[in-house]
């Protein structure tokens, strides 16, 4: 949970710094994420996502490490 808060400060700030205001909207939200791999992730929802940018995919795998996979979902090597 404090990881999650802390995300979304840095976030906060960033959007703030960028000078982008109100302006801005998020289409990404890691909280939002439940399970990642190198192609794309599982939502709290189940339902599957490519990611849409490649900031996505390394603000997700530094943020939760432990809920990364560094292989692709359909990986028959690791089910």
């Amino acid at each position: 949970m404090k990881t999650l808060l802390k995300s979304a400060l840095a976030l906060s700030l960033l959007i703030g710094t960028a000078g982008i205001g109100n302006a801005a909207t998020v289409g990404f939200n890691i909280g939002d994420v439940s399970i990642g791999y190198s192609d794309g992730y599982w939502d709290q929802g189940h339902h599957w996502h490519r990611w849409a940018h490649r900031d996505d995919l390394a603000a997700y795998r530094s943020a939760h490490a432990d809920g990364y996979h560094a292989w692709r979902h359909d990986d028959k090597h690791h089910h």
